[in-house]
């Protein structure tokens, strides 16, 4: 990768962009106690330990211009404006990344239902996490939810230089959902999908072989609707692997 381009930005806290001009390639290398220097509280809680921004509070929900959103902590390019949408849950949301090798992906329990973390490839950095309620529209159907906090903003016409590695990788190692990053999902809303299937099946079985029953009732077809929900969310997940 090319060498990191330092440059006025906008972050989640205009008053830190100082804190670009120590930003190195070695991030990985550095201790928690130079983290700690380099980066604002809240940063570090993101970025370091995992946490969450509260929802509407970056500056980077509203920013529509085109350009680059990169890792606070390396900063690596990771997002482009062009896969950026208003998904109303807020934070900033994006359908993918710049590039297959931009970010990493991992199966998150910490909730017990399995989520896909998303992480900085380059230093590791908690970005926020993957779900597969994007634009339909979209190749990857995707919502990458970020964490505003943890990337900054650089406008296309401050570096021509970014626009053009950025349209490179893009082209080169364009982004597509991968078997493993999907499975523990389709896995899981196979198995909800499917409890909720045998409960409507169970109670078919149970009216018919009930005596005296005027009908079928609403709640009885009830469970058939979310098993539903869970087979066509099972179905979109497997028809973007392929």
């Amino acid at each position: 990768m090319s060498p990191i381009r330092l440059q006025q930005s906008i972050s989640a806290d205009d008053d830190d962009n100082d804190n670009n001009d120590i930003i190195t390639k070695n991030s990985k290398d550095k201790t928690e106690a130079e983290w700690r220097d380099m980066l604002t509280p809240d940063q570090y809680r993101v970025l370091r330990e995992d946490g969450t921004e509260p929802p509407n509070t970056s500056v980077l929900n509203n920013i529509n211009q085109k350009g680059v959103f990169k890792c606070v902590g390396c900063n690596e390019p990771l997002f482009a404006t062009d896969t950026k949408f208003d998904s109303g849950t807020g934070w900033p949301s994006f359908t993918a990344p710049i590039d297959s090798q931009a970010v990493t992906l991992s199966t998150d329990l910490k909730l017990i239902v399995p989520r896909v973390e998303c992480r900085c490839s380059t230093c590791d950095g908690h970005l926020g996490h993957v779900f597969d309620d994007g634009p339909a529209s979209s190749t990857t159907g995707q919502r990458f939810c970020m964490n505003g906090v943890v990337m900054s903003f650089t406008a296309n016409e401050e570096d021509p230089n970014l626009v053009a590695e950025v349209q490179e990788r893009s082209e080169r190692q364009p982004y597509k959902l991968a078997i493993g990053q999907a499975l523990p999902s389709v896995l899981f809303n196979l198995i909800i999908g499917g409890l909720f299937f045998n409960a409507f099946v169970v109670n078919m079985s149970s009216m018919q072989s009930s005596s005296g029953v005027g009908g079928v009732g609403i709640f009885e077809v009830l469970p058939l609707f979310p098993a539903l929900y869970y087979g066509f969310t099972v179905a979109r997940s497997v028809s973007r692997i392929f």
